[in-house]
């Protein structure tokens, strides 16, 4: 599908393909033959995909198998956008109507909680046109890179605010420093003591503040990978602030708290 240009620019068209995977039922419904073989072949366009547009039914709410294809958007690594259809079908709207139903969704689908949500029309076009801009965002926060200072930044500041929490027997996660390791989805490595002593609730802490504090990382996952390593290796491959020359004179990784 081709986008035009906006009126009186020299930009080229851009070139849109979609592929429609409406229809995909519960594998225990798909019997062998051409609907097994079309539903594989849509799960494949997902991995394939730079955006996944998650459709909903505004007027029924969610369904089992939306949670399924979410999860799989999700595992995927895809960047998202939740297009809710039929918005124009949805009675007795008041002023409280759309924010409840972005609660609504955000509750139902908390596999794609981070993904953008847009109510639409399709039978009288509102909204319709906004859901290029939305594609353009999400594919720009799909392919988002941050700085390794401020990424650091970010992650001190968390820990500062929240440190990780001690196991009963005194054990307690130390965190050293994080870095971007690849784009499509954005994904940070983060060096601690013992990934085990991090937890699902704080992994999710940080994925929440990392969102909260950087700017672009809407409409995408964030692959955290946390790996295990020595307090004595990440001070001998530390990174000075200080001016070459000076002895290394300034403030060194790991964090205060990972004394």
């Amino acid at each position: 599908m081709e986008r035009p240009p906006p009126p009186g620019s020299d930009e080229q068209p851009t070139i849109y393909k979609f592929v429609d995977t409406a229809g995909i039922r519960r594998k225990s419904k798909v019997d062998y033959g051409p609907e097994f073989f079309m539903v594989n072949r849509a799960l494949r366009a997902i991995r394939r995909s730079d955006v996944a547009l998650l459709v909903l039914d505004a007027t029924t709410g969610v369904s089992e198998q939306d949670r399924v294809l979410a999860q799989k958007i999700a595992d995927d690594g895809r960047a998202c956008v939740i297009i809710c259809n039929k918005w124009d079908a949805v009675v007795d709207k008041d002023s409280t109507t759309y924010d409840k139903s972005v609660k609504y969704f955000r509750e139902e689908l908390p596999q794609v909680r981070w993904a953008p949500i847009l109510f639409i029309s399709a039978a009288t076009g509102q909204r319709v046109g906004k859901i290029y801009g939305v594609i353009d965002d999400a594919i720009e926060a799909h392919r988002k890179r941050v700085s390794t200072a401020v990424l650091n930044e970010v992650l001190r500041d968390a820990i500062l605010w929240q440190p990780p929490p001690a196991r009963r027997n005194g054990a307690q996660a130390k965190i050293y420093y994080c870095n971007q390791v690849a784009t499509r989805p954005p994904t940070i490595v983060v060096f601690v003591n013992d990934p085990k002593l991090l937890n699902d609730n704080y992994r999710r802490y940080l994925d929440r503040k990392f969102r909260e504090s950087v700017a672009g990382f809407e409409a995408t996952p964030i692959r955290w990978i946390f790996r295990g390593r020595r307090a004595r290796d990440v001070m001998k491959n530390r990174q000075m602030n200080g001016t070459p020359g000076d002895g290394g004179a300034g403030t060194s990784y790991p964090f205060p708290h990972a004394n």
